[in-house]
């Protein structure tokens, strides 16, 4: 009963926060106010929506490792990262690791990941006011974007937190080579210093993961949807440039992964290919990875789960960009018609692009960062686009609903972030510490952790190894995650795996062959209440 009051207090603080952001957010204030106090509000949007959630104690199945090679095999961290032509993402990660030290650590690189998520939003808030966003729009697409799924992810798995900084890069870029080439129209000299920063920041980008400097897609959307002024033609040249920008860098960063690779400093990983079926892997990215980007805040719940709001919210962001173009047309006419459809159509191929050439097909929500975004930025122009209809009510009617649907996405971020990381994860945590409480290393015990499957998840859904997820469901994880619990418990043994005798798997052996039987299916786990990890 306590659980359920606490959790009941929390949501209505987070809804009675979020609601005051929100408000604030169109009350009158002194002009000289307006734009430090929303960025102010969007530093702490990311921590209103995700704290109740990246506080308690737990980790997903990669975390267990990260922190054990951190301390006990240093380099081996980077080396892995590296192979994959992440070298940037590798180092990050390991001295992260390190310094979190245990389980309860993981919680500090989590807040790593908030904390980057505001300052992206922060960011982005400003660099569309440059754009000639309004301020009110300008600030609900901005804080949108830190409650995607894809933000979910980098909020509430600690090992995602480097890509916060590769997004910031990403935007970066975007900044850099919006005052190399000057704004759309305009036939100004490139200058190059910029440029090349340009280029530097999305090599950069890249080589901490690879996707995540796309992200430059998303401004660069945001600034063509409100240039109305430019021409056909100059839109294409304007974002030519751009995207040339974009590729010099991550030729870059291809360039300095070949040198590590053929100068043996890092050995390729087998996972680096490209993909050779370019047809096969159109399709299948229309069907697997696009309507995820298309649903925006809405969540695949395939293979089960109820689907009918993802469909519908994919059905609606269709029907709003359409509705948007036709207005668009009204307005500029076939130029104006053509200048939107280039642009959607070319920035969410570019924002695809890595992916789209790699040889893995793997959907997850954490490559679909920069799609989304471009994606969320043609949603907010588009219901934009629809208020000016009616000049009177029409525009104050489309910030209320887009303030409704950013709010809505937010309390949804919240959710999700607590029945689909953090609680489902405590609960394996938690039964996997029960049976690590009961090593008694004078006995050397024999332990057999019986593995869960992903049907096992205490989630109301699972999405791939990220949303409602089960960790244990692999011999390494379970040796690793009671690893690192037994570790806690003797932490001056330098090598804890000694203590006791381990086994894995999905069936349980006869009971005389081990002493202690961890079992993670879901009967057992859901049976266990989380453990809240109290903030120091």
């Amino acid at each position: 009963m306590s659980r359920l009051l606490r959790e009941s207090w929390e949501g209505f603080c987070y809804v009675a926060s979020t609601s005051m952001a929100f408000s604030l957010m169109k009350r009158p204030t002194p002009r000289a106010l307006v734009v430090p106090g929303t960025v102010a509000l969007l530093l702490l949007l990311p921590w209103l929506i995700y704290w109740s959630a990246v506080i308690h104690r737990y980790g997903l199945r990669d975390d267990y490792a990260i922190l054990r090679e951190a301390r006990e095999e240093p380099g081996k961290i980077l080396r892995v990262c590296a192979s994959q032509g992440r070298p940037l993402y590798g180092w990050m990660l390991e001295a992260s690791a390190k310094a979190a030290g245990g389980i309860d650590g993981l919680m500090g690189l989590r807040l790593m990941g908030v904390a980057g998520l505001g300052v992206l939003a922060a960011a982005v808030f400003l660099l569309l006011r440059k754009e000639g966003w309004r301020t009110g729009s300008a600030a609900l697409l901005a804080g949108f974007l830190t409650v995607t799924p894809s933000a979910q992810v980098i909020a509430n798995w600690s090992i995602c937190w480097p890509q916060a900084v590769a997004l910031m890069l990403g935007l970066g870029a975007f900044a850099f080579a919006r005052r190399a080439m000057g704004p759309p129209g305009e036939d100004a000299p490139i200058r190059w210093p910029l440029a090349l920063a340009a280029v530097g920041s999305m090599a950069t980008a890249t080589l901490i993961y690879q996707v995540s400097g796309l992200f430059s897609a998303v401004l660069l959307a945001a600034s063509l949807v409100v240039h109305r002024d430019v021409s056909l033609k100059d839109t294409a040249r304007w974002m030519l440039k751009h995207l040339l920008v974009m590729g010099a860098g991550l030729a870059l960063a291809y360039v300095v992964t070949q040198v590590l690779f053929k100068t043996g400093v890092f050995p390729p990983s087998p996972r680096i290919t490209f993909e050779k079926h370019w047809v096969d892997k159109t399709v299948w990215a229309l069907m697997h990875v696009f309507p995820n980007a298309l649903a925006l805040s809405a969540l695949n719940e395939a293979p089960v789960g109820d689907m009918d709001g993802y469909r519908a919210m994919v059905v609606l962001t269709l029907t709003l960009l359409g509705v948007g173009v036709a207005v668009e047309g009204r307005r500029s006419g076939r130029v104006g018609v053509g200048r939107w459809l280039l642009a959607l159509v070319t920035l969410s191929g570019a924002a695809y692009s890595v992916s789209f050439l790699a040889g893995e097909r793997w959907p997850t929500y954490r490559t679909l960062n920069a799609l989304t975004g471009v994606w969320a930025v043609f949603f907010a122009a588009s219901l934009v686009n629809l208020g000016t209809m009616w000049p009177r009510h029409g525009p104050r009617m489309a910030t209320a609903l887009l303030t409704a649907f950013v709010a809505f996405s937010a309390l949804l971020a919240h959710e999700q972030s607590l029945e689909l990381f953090a609680l489902p994860q405590g609960r394996e945590l938690a039964v996997m510490e029960q049976g690590a409480s009961l090593v008694v290393p004078d006995r050397k015990p024999r332990v057999f952790v019986l593995t869960a499957r992903q049907s096992d998840s205490t989630a109301p859904f699972h999405y791939l190894d990220e949303f409602g997820s089960v960790s244990v469901d692999a011999e390494w994880v379970a040796k690793e995650m009671l690893k690192a619990l037994v570790k806690e418990r003797f932490p001056r043994e330098r090598d804890v795996s000694g203590l006791y005798r381990f086994a894995a798997g999905p069936v349980a052996p006869e009971p005389r062959n081990y002493d202690i039987l961890i079992d993670m299916r879901r009967q057992h786990v859901s049976a266990v209440s989380p453990i809240l990890q109290k903030p120091r």
